[in-house]
């Protein structure tokens, strides 16, 4: 791992434990090994080691949600299937769970933060799903509807319980039987029933 890869590791550990405003320049490096002046060559400011920060979390989840979305096809197993990964994804990748706890800690501080949140954790996964549901319905599984509000209806428990701590297992089983209701309730041959 390079200098500049341990300096974005630590930092996200330090932010996610003390909040950005907490952590300073000097605090960083120290937890790299490293003096102020060496971590200055690599990044001009603690606010530029965030925005890396944020862009390598932003590349980390576009990369998970597109290979989602790339593997699933309209079918009622693959659509369970992704709706539980991007969960397990959101609640188990170290790095998006320290992410996570960074924005939830600093959201009511910091409007840019609070932005960096919203754009990641309800509008990114909500326009993904959007996408899949007006997929399903473009293909004829779903009986056409708004995408936007089947998106977030979808959404809304899993995205509730992901800020939570909770049995993993029992979670698990009610996600699983939300995301396999909510399409059948929306199922072409169910509505002709």
């Amino acid at each position: 791992m390079t200098t500049k890869e341990r300096i974005l590791e630590e930092a996200m550990k330090l932010f996610s434990i003390y909040g950005y405003d907490a952590v300073s320049v000097r605090k960083i490096a120290s937890s790299v090994g490293i003096g102020n002046s060496a971590l200055y060559k690599h990044y001009s400011s603690k606010q530029a080691i965030f925005d890396a920060i944020v862009d390598q979390c932003k590349k980390h989840f576009m990369d998970q949600c597109n290979y989602a979305q790339d593997t699933m096809s309209p079918s009622k197993e693959d659509f369970v299937t992704m709706c539980l990964s991007m969960f397990k994804f959101q609640i188990e990748d170290e790095l998006i769970v320290m992410f996570r706890r960074i924005l939830l800690i600093e959201q009511f501080k910091n409007e840019n933060m609070s932005r960096i949140f919203k754009e990641f954790f309800i509008d990114c996964p909500i326009n993904s799903q959007k996408l899949i549901f007006q997929e399903l319905m473009d293909h004829g599984v779903m009986v056409k509807k708004d995408a936007e509000v089947l998106a977030m209806e979808l959404y809304s428990p899993f995205f509730m319980y992901h800020t939570i701590k909770c049995d993993k297992e029992k979670l698990e089983q009610l996600l699983k039987a939300h995301a396999e209701y909510f399409f059948t309730e929306n199922i072409i041959g169910e509505q002709r029933r």
